[in-house]
């Protein structure tokens, strides 16, 4: 009995000395700076933004009017709501948006492609495209409602 309780014990010390050692460990994410220029996603409205921006891909009642645009890198492409209801572009996958491969300590989600927020009619989201690839977006609140850009050199 004696070397069961003291195995018991034993199991215990060892057993709580590696849950106080994993306690130790910091579960923060770590930041690393960007290899490109930030993507610097701006948040406007059109009746007062003179802002310059390259190519406008429209949010209509039926969803994003383009769903797919090739670019080339540093393109500043402008999500402008047109439609009767918010809509929240962003990079995909719904709903942890972290495709787009750059990501800042003031972003709200997965990547700096997110406008952080809902758009009401005739708001807009800028955002530079730095990096080539195929990147997918969609609206936040209508998931449905997708499309793709490709960036190009």
């Amino acid at each position: 009995m004696k070397k069961l309780a003291g195995l018991l014990a034993l199991t215990l010390l060892l057993g709580g000395g590696y849950l106080l050692s994993q306690g130790t460990r910091s579960s923060a994410p770590t930041f690393q700076e960007p290899a490109e220029p930030s993507g610097r996603g701006v948040v406007g409205n059109e009746k007062t933004s003179n802002d310059p921006f390259d190519i406008v891909i429209p949010y209509t009642d039926e969803g994003y009017a383009t769903t797919s645009i090739t670019v080339k890198s540093g393109t500043r492409v402008r999500f402008l709501n047109q439609s009767g209801e918010e809509t929240w572009p962003a990079s995909g996958i719904h709903p942890t948006h972290t495709l787009y491969p750059e990501k800042e300590k003031a972003d709200c989600l997965g990547s700096s492609f997110d406008s952080c927020a809902a758009l009401k009619t005739g708001e807009f989201f800028d955002f530079t495209f730095n990096y080539t690839g195929t990147w997918s977006f969609h609206d936040h609140l209508h998931a449905y409602h997708i499309g793709s850009i490709v960036v190009i050199e």
